[in-house]
């Protein structure tokens, strides 16, 4: 099995995934900047008018049903109002990440994005499941996360990244990094480095939180991969028992260095 396997796997198929602007009070192209982030994207946008309903919302809907809904100013803030940069630089740290219930709970929507410059915004949907699978992982303080980097110098090249890594070290998490080369200096002893040169290490993105073997706590687990560095196919899962075969995955084909 590959990881691509699994994004065939978790993906929901067939189920249709839809977001409303429910009773919205926001200028038009704040709203118009929810349709832009999923446009070519297997989730529909729509404005509703619920007089019942507190203002601007969003709902997001699975089947025609209510699965989750957040505040707009929360979706706003949290991926329509910011760019990458907020993560690279460490402005926004993995204690205060807080995504939205109706980001997270697209689990099992297979997104098909681009690189920057092309598709930032697309991208940028990733990279906050990314921060909100650490920033899980941070909260519970013990069991394992593997992350996948492409190439480990990453680490320390970004600095929001070097500094959420040499936060989740200072826990009691087992933490593993993949990728190619080398990290370029040691955020912390703790982290287990796994240089490899497979093909799915050199063109995925994972990031994969598991709980303690005796616990029943929350788990998940991101994968993308790229055929051209420029186009990611990804899905995520907020499933524990998922999130462990995955890190079962990793752990036999690639152990510890």
């Amino acid at each position: 099995m590959a990881l691509r396997d699994f994004i065939e796997e978790f993906a929901s198929g067939e189920r249709e995934t839809s977001l409303s602007i429910v009773n919205s009070e926001q200028p038009p192209m704040v709203a118009r900047m929810l349709d832009s982030l999923f446009s070519d994207q297997p989730v529909s946008v729509s404005e509703a008018t619920r007089i019942l309903s507190d203002s601007d919302i969003v709902q997001l809907r699975r089947d025609g049903s209510v699965v989750a809904e957040s505040p707009f100013t929360d979706v706003r803030d949290s991926v329509l109002a910011v760019n990458s940069d907020i993560y690279i630089t460490g402005a926004r740290p993995l204690s205060e990440i807080q995504t939205p219930d109706v980001v997270h709970n697209l689990e099992g929507t297979r997104f098909r994005v681009h690189g920057y410059p092309a598709g930032t915004k697309g991208k940028l949907l990733l990279i906050e499941i990314s921060r909100y699978i650490e920033a899980m992982a941070l909260r519970h303080g013990e069991g394992e996360l593997h992350t996948g980097f492409q190439r480990l110098s990453r680490i320390a090249d970004e600095r929001g990244t070097e500094r959420a890594y040499r936060q989740l070290s200072h826990t009691d998490l087992d933490v593993h990094v993949y990728g190619l080369g080398s990290p370029k200096r040691v955020v912390s002893s703790s982290l287990t480095v796994h240089n490899d040169e497979a093909s799915e290490i050199r063109n995925g993105w994972f990031v994969v939180f598991t709980p303690p073997a005796d616990g029943d706590g929350e788990g998940a687990a991101l994968i993308a991969v790229t055929d051209d560095g420029d186009e990611w196919d990804g899905v995520w899962t907020l499933d524990a028992d998922a999130a462990r075969r995955v890190r079962r995955h990793l752990s036999e084909r690639y152990g510890a260095n």
